[in-house]
């Protein structure tokens, strides 16, 4: 069972609160004090870029009337693929699991097969759909390295990249990486420069497949996609 706590932001309406496991929470002490004084004053130095750019750290945060204007994508896990996400957390973070690479299920066929699954149930093509798919696969791409790992997947990331060169890491990683993408894309294409009628789009068939993958949850997320990582590697995970 993993403890979640509710985190609501001063200043900030309750629409942004948001439940976090304990790995993201950090104790009140003198020691995460100081690194959040370093924080600021990093973030200082990065702003202030010029001798007439002296602004207040306060004044460079960006105020939530001015975050909530800009277009945002929620996307609502179905309450099963919730606790999947949870347990994955669990079961890498805390009990020092890995996943089986390459994934039986690796995200390029999960979402053939949702297409597939798709043109049988509607009887016709779907060029947004395919557009919304073919975008997936792209962020997956991309972000799978730099922002879906544990930090105690990256010496198994560095290890199957490099025997498995010339494969793209939606050949080799599965669904439980993508629901982590899932988890995080709203916020990130807070910042794209998508219209309303394309957010409408987006959601409706990031909900299809997310529904898709409920259904067929039985297939993709399994505890026998996990095995106990070795010793040899929890040393090199730790260093």
């Amino acid at each position: 069972m993993v403890d979640l706590y509710l985190i609501h932001y001063n200043g900030w309406s309750q629409k942004w609160d948001e439940w976090i496991p304990e790995t993201r929470i950090l104790k009140f002490n003198d020691i995460n004090l100081k690194k959040q004084t370093e924080l600021i004053k990093h973030h200082k130095k990065t702003q202030n870029r010029g001798k007439n750019k002296k602004m207040k750290f306060i004044e460079n945060v960006e105020s939530e009337d001015a975050f909530a204007s800009k277009v945002c994508i929620h996307i609502e896990l179905p309450s099963q693929l919730k606790l999947a996400v949870l347990d994955d957390w669990d079961l890498i973070t805390q009990q020092k699991h890995l996943l089986k690479l390459p994934a039986a299920s690796p995200v390029s066929v999960v979402l053939d097969e949702f297409r597939v699954y798709s043109l049988s149930v509607n009887k016709t093509s779907d060029i947004n759909r395919d557009h919304v798919l073919e975008g997936l696969l792209g962020y997956f791409s991309r972000l799978l390295g730099m922002q879906l790992l544990y930090k105690f997947e990256r010496p198994q990331y560095a290890d199957t990249m490099e025997e498995h060169k010339g494969m793209s890491v939606c050949d080799i990683y599965g669904t439980e990486h993508l629901l982590r993408l899932f988890t995080r894309i709203g916020e990130l294409l807070a910042f794209t420069e998508l219209d309303n009628n394309a957010i409408t789009v987006l959601q409706k068939y990031i909900h299809q497949l997310l529904n898709f993958i409920e259904i067929h949850r039985g297939k993709y997320l399994s505890a026998e996609n996990y095995f106990v990582a070795t010793p040899d590697y929890l040393r090199r995970a730790a260093l």
